[in-house]
């Protein structure tokens, strides 16, 4: 959390934890819905944090499962929950499709792309059936689910998926058997297996960068530090492939993923007063770090977003 206490989720129970005290500083109200966490994971992330809001973090929950079953029902709502409020209450939205083994991913839109996963059963080797081969989109400003694109691959058991550089996803994985076995091997040996190991990787694109938006990148992205601490201030110099119209600079940790469960995602809207052009037409800003908020050090990536189209980030390390 901001204030350097951990949120803790299991099952649908929650609590905020200090570290420090070694003790439960607040219980959360239990989630609705079915069971969220192994082996009926859902998915989860926290929402980008803004200083428009004071950076307050909002923790979002999706999908689930009934029972460590092949024909496990699975569950198609979400939970929005500000653990940091006076009174934390839960409140639901729900996707198209009921998911288990979903991955959330931050977008540099402020959208959430849920994927991956099934529309029955569970974790374990060879308990799913009937993958979900959508991506589907989240806004949060506007409660509202999007269907954008569909895989032909299935990605259940051991599928992650991760932000790039060049924002994009990279989408992998899937191995709902004991030992690898692949298409080949089941050919040759006449062995049937529903869902073969997955060793082919996808990359989707988010509408952000779809059509003629890719050309319009920013480019040319220099800072003026690599090396980053809260409240400090740094510059960042572009070229804007077309009239500046708006701008966002986003500190983008992807952390690790595995099981469906995403460490140390974190996504922050730095606060910066403009942007000044240059006499050779490339366009400098100058960009605050917070100080209202504790971030874990370690390596993160800085991405310039320009008309809402994003450069390719540029790594940065944080330190305290």
């Amino acid at each position: 959390m901001p204030d350097g206490s951990l949120f803790i989720f299991s099952d649908t129970s929650s609590e905020l934890f200090d570290v420090s005290a070694n003790e439960t500083i607040k219980k959360m109200p239990s989630m609705p819905g079915m069971h969220r966490t192994y082996p009926n994971t859902g998915g989860s992330v926290m929402l980008p944090l803004r200083k428009g809001n004071n950076y307050e973090p909002e923790i979002m929950i999706c999908g689930g499962g009934l029972a460590q079953a092949f024909d496990s029902l699975c569950d198609n709502s979400c939970g929005r929950l500000k653990p940091m409020s006076q009174e934390p209450l839960w409140h639901l939205t729900f996707m198209p499709e009921p998911r288990g083994m979903v991955e959330g991913v931050l977008l540099l839109d402020g959208t959430v792309l849920w994927i991956n996963g099934c529309q029955k059963g569970a974790q374990g080797f060879g308990l799913a059936s009937d993958p979900a081969l959508e991506a589907l989109i989240y806004d949060p400003n506007a409660d509202s689910w999007t269907v954008s694109g569909k895989s032909e691959i299935a990605r259940l058991y051991h599928s992650v998926a991760v932000l790039l550089l060049d924002g994009t996803v990279l989408i992998a994985g899937s191995n709902p058997n004991e030992m690898p076995v692949t298409m080949e091997h089941v050919e040759a040996h006449n062995q049937y297996k529903a869902f073969p190991t997955e060793f082919r990787i996808e990359i989707w694109t988010p509408p952000y960068l779809r059509g003629e938006k890719a050309s319009c990148r920013p480019t040319g992205i220099r800072l003026s530090r690599l090396d980053l601490k809260i409240d400090t201030t740094f510059a960042i110099e572009f070229d804007a492939a077309e009239d500046l119209e708006s701008l966002e600079v986003i500190l983008y940790a992807g952390g690790f993923v595995t099981h469906s469960v995403h460490m140390g995602q974190v996504m922050v809207y730095l606060a910066h007063s403009g942007w000044d052009t240059l006499d050779d037409g490339r366009k400098r800003v100058e960009v605050c770090m917070p100080e209202e908020i504790k971030l874990a050090p370690g390596p993160c990536v800085v991405y310039v977003v320009a008309n809402g189209v994003p450069g390719v980030g540029q790594f940065v390390t944080l330190s305290v």
